[in-house]
């Protein structure tokens, strides 16, 4: 692949990794990081790159493999120094048929499934990740994670059953 038809890449499979990167770190700085690492990592790699192939599957697995090796090293700097993250306090109002109490309702609703998608085990977290945060099917994340699509199947059931439980918690208390 050409470097000049690799921003082509950037431009139509960009905002799903990007997505999928957000989803799977805690703060919009490391999400960002990881997103340039992703396609790094793929312009390194671009003569491997097939336009014919699954470009989007292959670009969520660096990134997949990334984040991987990213999390230990960030639960190590964790322990040493926890980081602190205001994107909760970022409030957006670009409705203005929105009442200002159903958009803090929305906001607080988002940030309770957001803590609860980052309690779940981070096997289930992936795959909730990737089908509903970067809209990847069943077919493309168990090529992604070189897991049977069965398998994606059953996690993606057990993370449901999982946040439906933690939620539920939420509420009730």
């Amino acid at each position: 692949m050409e470097i000049h038809e690799f921003s082509s890449l950037i431009d139509e499979y960009g905002n799903c990794i990007y997505r999928f990167c957000k989803g799977m770190t805690y703060t919009t700085e490391d999400a960002e990081d990881l997103y340039q690492q992703t396609f790094l990592v793929a312009f390194e790699k671009r003569h491997k790159l097939d336009r014919g192939g699954n470009v989007k599957a292959y670009l969520m697995q660096i990134a997949s493999n990334l984040w991987k090796s990213h999390k230990t090293t960030y639960a190590r700097h964790e322990r040493i120094a926890p980081t602190v993250s205001f994107d909760n306090m970022e409030v957006d109002i670009a409705d203005d048929n929105m009442d200002i109490s159903e958009n803090v309702v929305n906001e607080d609703e988002k940030q309770m499934l957001r803590t609860s998608i980052d309690k779940l085990p981070d096997k289930l977290k992936q795959v909730v990740v990737m089908f509903y945060g970067s809209e990847l099917s069943i077919e493309e994340i168990s090529k992604v994670l070189h897991i049977p699509k069965g398998t994606v199947k059953s996690r993606l059931h057990n993370a449901k059953e999982q946040l439906k439980d933690l939620l539920e918690g939420e509420v009730s208390i």
